[in-house]
């Protein structure tokens, strides 16, 4: 599991969040994005 960092609702549908994940952020390259999927 990852850690949240941080939770910030923008709009009723919408949810930014930071999380720690280092083995992800050190493969990622520019342009990229993950998909979450929460329970």
């Amino acid at each position: 599991m990852y850690k949240i960092l941080s939770r910030k609702e923008l709009n009723p549908t919408v949810t930014q969040m930071e999380i720690e994940a280092p083995l992800v952020a050190a493969k990622a390259k520019a342009g990229q994005f993950i998909i979450l999927r929460v329970d």
